[in-house]
């Protein structure tokens, strides 16, 4: 019995002893992380800090040039080492290869961004899921593009939205992998060959011409609407058409003829219903024009007249005449053809009655668009004898 007690006092003290040897060697190791790795919080957290400080002081179009400048910066660093020989463990070097990149949230995959285009408005909104009210300060938004006029962000409960407001019409086409979502603008002419712009005359508290309880912003409207529904069943690629409103909105003067000068449209047409006061019989299609402008070989008034004409030919309306309307804020500032095509008078019951109907409706749609086809045939022609 003494002799296991004494043999078991032996193996307790050697290890007894083997573990303090143990502690004296590895405690102040243990101790040495402990305390780099409260001083790598310490420093992460006063850096991130600083990052706060100073980018709260800046708008984002700021934020989004500094973060660019710096992963830059960062990459001419490593380059310049690696072309010295140089080997060093180096962060992983982020390489920009789109005009916009927007890193993700931790948990966010970037093909749940949404995105959003007000061609009107000239605004992209990007939707960001679990972006925060850090979310500009914490993740890296990279790129560098001439076109955004200012950069804006916003958060709530469902995330983050990134709101650009661009100096002209854009495209956005994105990608994404793990981690970025990319974006890349590109001018309307840059992808279609022909552009078009059609308005809506009116929306909003701005009802137009009134008969009773019938407004003009409801029937130009519904007209528009009817057109649109024509452009998208003949699905030319080649052609893209804007709407100035596809709602009941109203869009400032400035707005419509922005969306057509700024995406560098071919036609501009706005649909309207006439009025006049004091008669009950007048009636008709008339199509304004800029009578000021220049005159060139298919010019504002040559679109008018085609629209005249094949509105005419598809209501089976009074033909009335073409119409000076440099008077008009949206015609004389359009830089492409332009014509204001008032289809019919609210003032006339029997027109009216005939305004409403969804078929008349759809037969002055028709009208439009065959004069927006063959005025765009037109052009491809006067195209192709220039370049001859």
């Amino acid at each position: 019995m003494e002799k296991k007690l004494v043999r078991f006092t032996s193996y307790f003290t050697c290890i007894f002893s083997l573990f303090v040897c143990a502690a004296v060697w590895v405690l102040p190791t243990i101790r040495q992380r402990v305390e780099a790795f409260s001083a790598g919080i310490i420093e992460d957290r006063r850096a991130r800090e600083e990052r706060y400080a100073l980018l709260e002081k800046m708008s984002g179009l700021e934020i989004l040039d500094y973060n660019t400048q710096k992963v830059q910066e960062k990459a001419e660093k490593v380059q310049a080492a690696e072309e010295r020989g140089e080997i060093e463990a180096v962060d992983e070097v982020i390489v920009i290869t789109h005009q916009m990149q927007l890193e993700m949230p931790k948990g966010t995959k970037p093909s749940k961004v949404q995105i959003a285009q007000k061609y009107v408005d000239q605004k992209i909104e990007i939707s960001i899921p679990g972006a925060d009210e850090n979310y500009m300060y914490d993740y890296q938004l990279l790129g560098k593009t001439d076109d955004i006029k200012s950069l804006d962000y916003f958060s709530g409960s469902d995330g983050g939205s990134i709101v650009l407001t661009m100096d002209k019409v854009v495209e956005v086409q994105s990608s994404y992998d793990q981690d970025y979502l990319y974006l890349d603008f590109f001018s309307p002419k840059e992808l279609y060959d022909r552009v078009v712009v059609v308005d809506a005359g009116h929306g909003g508290r701005a009802p137009g011409a009134v008969s009773g309880d019938k407004y003009e912003k409801d029937i130009t409207l519904a007209i528009v609407q009817q057109i649109k529904a024509l452009f998208d069943e003949a699905k030319d690629p080649t052609i893209r058409v804007y709407y100035t409103r596809l709602d009941d909105s109203n869009p400032d003067f400035s707005n419509r003829v922005g969306l057509a000068n700024n995406s560098g449209a071919d036609l501009f047409v706005s649909v309207h219903i006439n009025s006049v006061k004091g008669s009950t019989d007048v009636e008709g299609i008339e199509v304004m024009y800029d009578e000021l402008a220049a005159d060139t070989a298919f010019d504002t008034k040559d679109f008018a007249q085609i629209c005249l004409d094949e509105e005419v030919k598809a209501l089976g309306a009074k033909k009335r005449r073409v119409v000076a309307g440099n008077k008009i804020y949206i015609i004389r500032n359009s830089n492409a053809p332009v014509a204001l095509v008032e289809v019919g008078f609210m003032n006339n019951p029997t027109e009216l009655a005939r305004l409403l109907d969804t078929s008349y409706q759809k037969k002055a749609a028709e009208g439009i668009y065959n004069a927006l086809i063959k005025s765009l045939d037109q052009l491809d022609e006067l195209d192709k004898k220039e370049k001859k």
